[in-house]
Protein backbone atom coordinates (compact mmCIF):
# COMPACT_ATOMS: atom_id res chain seq x y z
CA UNK A 1 0.00 0.00 0.00
CA UNK A 2 3.13 2.38 0.70
CA UNK A 3 4.09 1.47 -2.39
CA UNK A 4 1.40 2.58 -4.23
CA UNK A 5 0.81 6.11 -2.72
CA UNK A 6 4.29 6.97 -2.99
CA UNK A 7 4.10 6.27 -6.59
CA UNK A 8 0.97 7.96 -6.99
CA UNK A 9 2.26 10.86 -5.02
CA UNK A 10 5.75 10.78 -6.90
CA UNK A 11 3.40 11.07 -9.82
CA UNK A 12 1.44 13.42 -9.36
CA UNK A 13 4.04 15.87 -8.65
CA UNK A 14 6.00 14.59 -11.43
CA UNK A 15 3.56 14.62 -14.21
CA UNK A 16 2.61 18.65 -14.42
CA UNK A 17 6.30 19.40 -14.78
CA UNK A 18 6.68 16.76 -17.54
CA UNK A 19 3.61 17.94 -19.60
CA UNK A 20 5.23 22.10 -19.09
CA UNK A 21 8.36 20.72 -20.34
CA UNK A 22 6.98 19.34 -23.51
CA UNK A 23 4.98 22.49 -24.07
CA UNK A 24 8.07 24.50 -23.44
CA UNK A 25 10.74 22.37 -25.64
CA UNK A 26 8.06 22.59 -28.26
CA UNK A 27 7.41 26.00 -28.41
CA UNK A 28 11.12 27.47 -27.71
CA UNK A 29 13.78 26.75 -30.37
CA UNK A 30 16.47 26.04 -28.14
CA UNK A 31 14.38 24.26 -25.43
CA UNK A 32 15.51 27.13 -22.87
CA UNK A 33 12.44 27.08 -20.53
CA UNK A 34 11.92 23.11 -20.48
CA UNK A 35 15.45 22.77 -19.20
CA UNK A 36 14.58 25.80 -16.59
CA UNK A 37 11.25 24.28 -15.29
CA UNK A 38 12.79 20.49 -15.15
CA UNK A 39 15.70 22.45 -12.83
CA UNK A 40 13.62 24.55 -10.76
CA UNK A 41 11.18 22.00 -10.22
CA UNK A 42 13.34 18.83 -9.39
CA UNK A 43 15.38 21.30 -7.22
CA UNK A 44 12.20 22.64 -5.57
CA UNK A 45 10.63 18.96 -4.86
CA UNK A 46 14.04 17.79 -3.58
CA UNK A 47 14.33 20.65 -1.28
CA UNK A 48 10.79 20.90 -0.16
CA UNK A 49 10.39 17.49 0.56
CA UNK A 50 13.21 16.41 2.59
CA UNK A 51 13.25 19.99 3.96
CA UNK A 52 9.28 19.15 5.26
CA UNK A 53 10.11 15.95 6.45
CA UNK A 54 12.91 16.50 8.27
CA UNK A 55 11.22 19.38 9.97
CA UNK A 56 7.68 16.99 10.79
CA UNK A 57 10.21 14.40 11.80
CA UNK A 58 12.29 16.94 14.09
CA UNK A 59 9.36 18.41 15.68
CA UNK A 60 7.74 14.96 16.91
CA UNK A 61 11.09 13.94 18.07
CA UNK A 62 11.70 16.87 20.18
CA UNK A 63 8.22 16.19 22.22
CA UNK A 64 7.91 12.25 21.98
CA UNK A 65 11.72 11.08 22.33
CA UNK A 66 11.52 8.28 24.71
CA UNK A 67 14.80 7.18 27.12
CA UNK A 68 15.32 4.54 24.72
CA UNK A 69 15.73 6.80 21.75
CA UNK A 70 17.81 8.88 23.65
CA UNK A 71 20.78 6.69 24.65
CA UNK A 72 20.34 5.61 21.23
CA UNK A 73 21.79 9.20 20.22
Amino acid sequence: DYVTAITVVALGTSLPDTFASIVAAKADRNADAAIVNVTGSNAVNVFLGLGIAWMVGACYWEGNATDEWMQRV
